[in-house]
């Protein structure tokens, strides 16, 4: 019985976005497995420019006459039309979207074609697509110094992002707390914003920036929020804080941590599959980010704020995860 072929292809300015690594390792794990065999993996430069996707954090897969879409971008920000969405919609069988809104699926014609798709992290195995297409884009730019260091990084990032590390099971009797994130800055204006988005008029796009924003803003203060009562509560047995950034010295630079537990990816990971209670908060524009899929594949216990949108499955409140609202 023959294994069906397809092709995968992605967008090349979202070549440093590594989130879209673990759709990459799912299809080489496919492959090895003789389940499917991935015949070429490209990188095309027009997937937002030329209108046929709303976003660059898309990969495409052609397969048996079939047109898969995975759409990994943190919200709705890019889809500024459901009308025009729905028109891209016609011309694929499946749109898989990590940040599923049901609300905005049920005004869809498509709704059929627009699912939902699990949790995303930063993961890779040996022979990983997406950092073979990478090197080769590098190359074929004579991008020589950034090939170089993709060489250099790559078994480090086999190493310690393999997909296997991120498992575990193991139980503990006692349980600490943990939560280790990161504040952002908000400095896009109007003539950017409209210069991203061509079909946004000057008032929509200034409401957008606005809106834009108030989003970062409220990230931030209840990221702020959750270090200081976390510490307060849970003294040493709180393991945490703000990653050093430029925006965390502005605005909390007293709850930034250079804790040698969290401090270096090696460590957070090692230290996610310990005994701690894994706090997390809504990403930007609402949406479940990478650490939560890290939590989940790591088995760990996970307490969040509500979230804005419905995962896959049956993944519930109460039965796989609790949910915080103070």
């Amino acid at each position: 019985m023959s294994v069906p072929e397809c092709t995968i292809a992605f967008d090349n300015s979202c070549n440093w976005m590594w989130t879209l690594s673990s759709i990459f390792t799912g299809f080489k794990l496919l492959d090895e497995q003789k389940l499917l065999k991935v015949k070429s993996v490209s990188m095309d430069r027009n997937f937002r420019a030329d209108g046929r996707y709303p976003d660059r954090m898309v990969v495409e897969v052609k397969m048996g006459g079939k047109t898969l879409v995975y759409d990994m971008a943190d919200g709705y920000q890019s889809i500024n039309s459901a009308e025009v969405f729905d028109s891209q919609l016609d011309r694929v069988d499946y749109y898989f979207k990590s940040s599923y809104d049901p609300d905005f699926a049920s005004r869809l014609r498509n709704r059929e074609k627009f699912q939902k798709f699990g949790m995303s992290y930063e993961c890779s195995c040996k022979g990983n697509y997406f950092e073979k297409a990478n090197l080769k884009d590098a190359l074929a730019k004579k991008q020589f110094v950034d090939a170089a260091k993709q060489l250099y990084l790559l078994k480090r990032r086999q190493k310690v992002l393999d997909y296997r590390v991120f498992e575990g099971s193991t139980h503990f009797d006692e349980y600490g707390v943990l939560f280790w994130s990161r504040l952002w800055e908000y400095d896009v204006d109007v003539k950017t914003m409209m210069g991203f988005y061509k079909e946004l008029t000057q008032t929509q796009a200034q409401e957008k920036v606005e809106k834009e924003a108030e989003m970062i803003r409220q990230t931030n203060r209840r990221r702020i929020e959750n270090v200081r009562a976390l510490k307060e509560q849970f003294g040493e047995k709180f393991v945490g804080g703000l990653c050093d950034c430029e925006a965390s010295r502005k605005m909390a630079p007293d709850l930034i941590t250079h804790d040698p537990r969290i401090e270096t990816r090696e460590a957070y990971m090692a230290s996610l599959k310990k005994g701690y209670i894994n706090i997390l908060s809504a990403g930007l524009h609402g949406c479940i980010g990478a650490r939560y899929g890290e939590t989940v594949a790591a088995g760990r216990v996970l307490l969040t704020d509500p979230l804005v949108y419905t995962p896959p499955g049956l993944f519930a409140d109460g039965q796989n995860y609790l949910t915080y609202t103070d």
